[in-house]
């Protein structure tokens, strides 16, 4: 493989290919992080798993996912971020289709270790595809940076959306393992495309950047501020995978193949409002959004528990309607999110461009794998196993409560509600890169990023 020195001396057929195959990787592996939700709970339950263990196998996924964020966030490189990328690409292929075929082995214990541990695998492969994307595609085009990120943010939400939708389409076509093995090929076929077409040095840096850099940035209380309720809210998708599916069906007694197509209304929401949202976080509105969708998705968990005082309500429209709204949380969580962690980063004095979109990345996926996790194991698999599906809904309500108090009051105390740009953010770190022309203090004290944005959004409003 021919290494370069920058992007710009690639073909630009070539550097558009790995900026497409980035955008269809990350949909891929959010389909294979949604496809088991509606289909593997009921195959589940034939094989003699609790509702526990159905959570804990759904979770595998995200806890792995998590563990590995931090290796490829400390670890990734100019030099071996392909490597990840590729090799990410090649385990989610393996695993998906082996987690499709694992519906031919024996019932009971067999049965529950198997889907634990190619789940386990699955959750490692996409820990280095969600941390490695969005770097290897901005550099590829690094003046279009907000525009590839938010591409990357729409592609991600819509393909955890599309799974269900997908499982239905190509279950009654080859059974259960049908959608995990189409889902596994059509990746195998990206991992050869990514082998060829992306350079071995796609990501230049002239900095250096330790582990420890990661886990300084990751256990500041500005970070977790923001990590923290972010994880929270990004439990619906694992609730959603591992209690509504069953709910659907012993509750209100829909049919499993229909499940799917009932889940499809979080893609189309998804596929509708992505595109939106991401265009208002571009026009600078990201933190407002992020603040106003706290009390969204807190009126949406709670209209989840309300059949339980209206039984009127316990139908399979209303859950269509909660599932709308939930594809409008999710997007409305993720494109803000991205940018509220970029300047997180930017606030704690790191200056390179890959490095502010390596840590954006990995501790995104990092909230996304806890709130997954939790979601899976805990929400959605004991609490609901001990305490029913409405008191399961009710006891996240409170959750969402705390964490948005925590959430909004940090993000006013920190000074990042207002107008946030994705190129703002570039443009600051580049200015401490060469050195601050303007003369300003030294990289990482909050006078020299506060005086810097003020320059910016003074040139922004002179063009």
């Amino acid at each position: 493989m021919v290494s370069y020195s920058s992007p710009e001396e690639l073909p630009h057929l070539r550097r558009l290919s790995v900026v497409v195959l980035c955008l269809i990787t990350i949909t891929l592996e959010g389909i294979n992080l949604s496809l088991p939700g509606p289909f593997f709970p009921r195959e589940a339950k034939i094989k003699g798993l609790s509702q526990t263990q159905i959570g804990l196998v759904v979770g595998s996924f995200d806890m792995f996912n998590l563990c590995f964020s931090f290796v490829v966030a400390s670890l990734a490189s100019s030099w071996n971020i392909k490597f990840f990328f590729v090799a990410g690409t090649l385990l989610s292929s393996v695993t998906v289709s082996s987690f499709g075929l694992l519906s031919e082995s024996p019932s009971g214990v067999a049965f529950f270790y198997s889907c634990l541990i190619t789940r386990m695998v699955n959750g490692a492969g996409a820990a280095m595809l969600y941390s490695t994307s969005i770097p290897i595609a901005v550099q590829m085009y690094p003046k279009k940076a907000a525009l590839i990120t938010t591409g990357v943010q729409i592609c991600a939400g819509c393909g955890v959306c599309f799974g269900p939708p997908l499982g239905s389409l190509l279950l009654p076509i080859g059974g259960y393992k049908c959608p995990f093995l189409v889902t596994g090929l059509t990746e195998f076929v990206v991992f050869v495309f990514s082998f060829f077409l992306i350079p071995s040095n796609s990501v230049q840096t002239n900095s250096s950047f330790k582990s420890s850099d990661y886990l300084r940035y990751l256990f500041h209380w500005s970070a977790l501020s923001e990590i923290i309720p972010l994880a929270t809210l990004l439990c619906i998708p694992a609730i959603r995978d591992t209690a509504y599916a069953l709910y659907l069906e012993n509750t209100l007694g829909l049919e499993h193949t229909k499940i799917g197509y009932i889940f499809m209304l979080n893609s189309a929401d998804v596929f509708v409002s992505g595109p939106i949202i991401g265009f208002l976080v571009g026009l600078g509105f990201g933190s407002i959004i992020a603040v106003i969708f706290q009390g969204f998705t807190l009126l949406v968990a709670f209209a989840l528990y309300l059949p339980h005082l209206v039984p009127q309500l316990e139908t399979v429209a209303w859950c269509a309607v909660i599932l709308a709204c939930n594809g409008l949380t999710l997007s409305s969580t993720m494109n803000p999110g991205f940018l509220l962690m970029e300047k997180i980063a930017i606030r704690q004095g790191f200056t390179n461009l890959q490095q502010v979109k390596t840590i954006s990345s990995s501790s995104f996926n990092l909230a996304l794998s806890i709130g997954r996790t939790f979601g899976a194991f805990v929400i959605g698999g004991y609490v609901n196993d001990v305490m029913g599906f409405y008191n399961m809904c009710l006891f996240y309500v409170g959750m969402l409560s705390i964490t948005a108090i925590w959430n909004v009051t940090f993000l006013f105390r920190y000074g990042l509600v207002g107008r946030l740009y994705y190129d703002t953010n570039i443009e600051v770190a580049e200015e401490h890169v060469i050195g601050n022309k303007k003369g300003l203090l030294s990289v990482g004290d909050e006078s020299v990023i506060e005086e810097s944005d003020k320059l910016i959004r003074q040139n922004r409003y002179q063009k």
